[in-house]
């Protein structure tokens, strides 16, 4: 019976990244680091969506994917790779596009800027796929969806690593809390100079040593307990911080190339 609730919960999972709470967290941080000429930017294309809010607005590519006009775009909030590999490369990236590739493509729109429906969707495109890349599992492996077809149990109830990655070490967390959201923001301003590498490979290759590890500890059926959650959250709180600081840097540079332009 237990194992026939764990196959349950795999198939029932969504191949989503990080929840709807760390999409935010990751946008509000970076909003919070961009420069008021560039927060202004944000907010005249944000006036075009009916979420006048960008970090609630955040989450918006996964609430569309499976639309028929945007079902294209479900690749781009992935990377996959195989178990033998030890890096991720741009061959990794299939014809039809992956999270590297649309992250490049999405910011090429965000210039020179003027207002649009499209350069509203590249912003949050760009927001949402740089928070997904950050998650580790999806720079995972192929041969289990990015940990969606993992057995575990997380404080008793059936789950996958990658759900487990989303959202519910985050939520054990209390990170629904605004004040420790902030605390985390004010923590990454003394170290977001070291994490300014603007290499899409780099933040993928990053995701994939932890997608190792990750899977050194795993064993099916195993418990998510306090001591795993306790070890993993200080990764887990650094990859926000790090997709926060690069997801500032990418609009800085994209909403200031599009004035020099202009």
């Amino acid at each position: 019976m237990r194992n026939l609730v764990l196959a349950l919960a795999l198939f029932c999972s969504p191949v989503f990244a990080f929840g709807e709470l760390g999409h935010q967290m990751v946008c509000s941080m970076a909003y919070q680091l961009l420069s008021p000429a560039s927060q202004q930017k944000v907010q005249q294309l944000m006036q075009l969506h009916e979420q006048k809010d960008f970090t609630k607005a955040c989450s918006w590519p996964d609430q569309i994917r499976s639309l028929p006009e945007y079902q294209h775009s479900k690749v781009w909030h992935y990377v996959n790779i195989q178990r033998t590999d030890a890096k991720v490369t741009m061959q990794h990236c299939p014809a039809e596009g992956c999270v590297l590739s649309a992250i490049e493509q999405q910011r090429q729109k965000l210039t020179p800027f003027a207002p649009s429906k499209q350069q509203l969707e590249a912003l949050l495109f760009v927001g949402h796929f740089i928070a997904d890349l950050h998650q580790p599992l999806h720079a995972g492996y192929a041969d289990d969806l990015g940990g969606n077809k993992t057995a575990v149990y997380f404080e008793g109830e059936p789950s996958n690593l990658h759900a487990v990655w989303d959202s519910r070490i985050l939520e054990a967390a209390s990170y629904q809390n605004a004040t420790k959201q902030q605390a985390l923001y004010q923590a990454l301003l003394q170290k977001q100079k070291q994490w300014q590498q603007v290499s899409v490979l780099d933040w993928a290759n990053e995701s994939v040593l932890l997608v190792k590890l990750i899977y050194q500890g795993y064993k099916p059926g195993m418990l998510i307990d306090q001591t795993y959650q306790q070890q993993h959250l200080p990764e887990l709180e650094q990859r926000l911080q790090q997709a926060a600081v690069r997801l500032a840097l990418v609009l800085e540079q994209s909403f200031t190339a599009a004035s020099s332009a202009g």
